[in-house]
Order: C-alpha cells, then sequence, then structure tokens
C-alpha cells in the first residue's frame, strides 16, 4: 500500500474533498477509512449550514464613517527625520 493511502486527510484535504475538488488517489484513503470519512462529512454539512446563512452587507456608507474616526498616528524617532550632511 502507498503511504498516501495510509496517511489521513489533512484538514486542506478534507475542505478540497467537500468542494469536490480532491486528488483521485486520496480519495481512495477516504473511501477505505472510516475516521477521515466521519472528518470530511462532519466538514461538508458545517459548509452547507454556513452556505445557508443569511448575507447581510453593512449600511452604506459604514465604511467612511469608521475610518473618518479612525486616527493614525504620527510616525517620530530619529529614524524618520531627513537625513542632512554637515
Amino acid at each position: 500500500m502507498t503511504d498516501s493511502l495510509l496517511q489521513h486527510l489533512t484538514p486542506d484535504e478534507v475542505e478540497l474533498w467537500a468542494q469536490g475538488l480532491l486528488p483521485a488517489a486520496r480519495d481512495t484513503h477516504l473511501a477505505q477509512c472510516a475516521e477521515c470519512r466521519t472528518i470530511a462529512e462532519r466538514e461538508r454539512k458545517l459548509i452547507r449550514e454556513l452556505s445557508q446563512l443569511t448575507r447581510f452587507a453593512p449600511a452604506f456608507g459604514f465604511v467612511e464613517r469608521v475610518m473618518a474616526k479612525v486616527k493614525i498616528p504620527t510616525p517620530s524617532g530619529p529614524h524618520l527625520r531627513p537625513h542632512t550632511d554637515a
């Protein structure tokens, strides 16, 4: 048996599987491994549930109102002063 069949799926591979993008060699492991199948099915269920949540967007002008209140400090220190040669 090859190493790819023995190693459990990584979280990235589980995500690929949930998207239908898992390479065939790793899909073979998934078909044979109850532990990985359980994890993958849980991931797929979570993705389905998340996709059904109501989508929302902030009100028009929200970003501009927030950014107008953000104070960005003025850098200071000797390393930022213009260099002058004597």
